[in-house]
């Protein structure tokens, strides 16, 4: 996901704001402000919960709870690029586990972290639902069938920057 505004902006809270006027009277708003902020920042950050909160009038562990409830919610600045394996039957007899092991050696990390540079990180799903393409996988919002570690290697040279 590649987010259309920065907590970095000075004016972030102004836009938080915004989100938050135009829905605040809405049933549901609280779930309609954490997916505008995921759609416009990327992310939720802990001083965007405490200004919803304020804002629709709820307490910060309320946000939170739900901000952290929900899987496509997240509450830390993604990676640069986010490479999810399929852990599906499918996958894992098709070679998923050969996939992870060159992830893993490529880039110095496991699922469910990220590199030092914020360039990658590595989650893993039940099923991408794209079974007769296994092993899958989504880089970004992209969903890839049939990946082989020279396909993975080659991605992650290409988004590293490194010459292939």
């Amino acid at each position: 996901m590649h987010a259309r505004l920065s907590y970095d902006d000075p004016n972030w809270e102004a836009e938080v704001r915004k989100i938050c006027a135009e829905i605040e009277n809405v049933d549901g708003a609280l779930m309609l402000a954490l997916h505008r902020l995921m759609e416009d920042f990327g992310y939720i950050s802990e001083p965007a919960t405490i200004l919803v909160a304020e804002l629709l009038h709820l307490t910060p562990p309320q946000v939170f709870a739900v901000a952290t409830y929900y899987h496509e919610f997240r509450t830390e600045k993604p990676a640069e690029t986010t490479l999810m394996l399929c852990r599906g039957p499918a996958c894992r007899i098709q070679g998923m586990v050969a996939l992870r092991k060159t992830m893993e050696k490529l880039l110095g990390i496991t699922v469910g972290e990220r590199t030092a540079d914020n360039k990658f990180a590595i989650e893993s799903s039940g099923c991408l639902g794209i079974c007769p393409h296994a092993p899958a996988m989504q880089i970004d919002h992209d969903l890839a069938g049939r990946v082989t570690p020279e396909e993975l290697e080659r991605l992650i040279a290409e988004r590293s920057g490194v010459p292939v």
